[in-house]
């Protein structure tokens, strides 16, 4: 294994600075699959945006809202039954 330096803003630099050992490793891993397969890290990313939004509260509801589209639309996006 070999350490790296990246040039980040401060604001990163800080939210990396104040991790957890495994909120790094998770970043680490990120950054691992990121430069071996972008399409693939791209939907992971989203799918730990999608549960970080969960978690916070928001629901298909709320985000139907948010994207002004109706909830038939939604369930449509999202491959559910009406």
């Amino acid at each position: 294994m070999k350490t790296i330096s990246l040039k980040v803003s401060d604001k990163t630099a800080a939210a990396i600075e104040g991790m957890s050992e495994k909120e790094l490793k998770k970043l680490k891993e990120k950054v691992e699959l990121y430069v071996s397969n972008p399409v693939d890290e791209l939907f992971a990313v989203m799918d730990d945006a999608a549960e970080y939004a969960r978690q916070k509260g928001l629901t298909p509801e709320k985000l139907a809202d948010i994207l002004e589209i109706d909830m038939a639309e939604m369930n449509r996006t999202l491959g559910r039954k009406e």
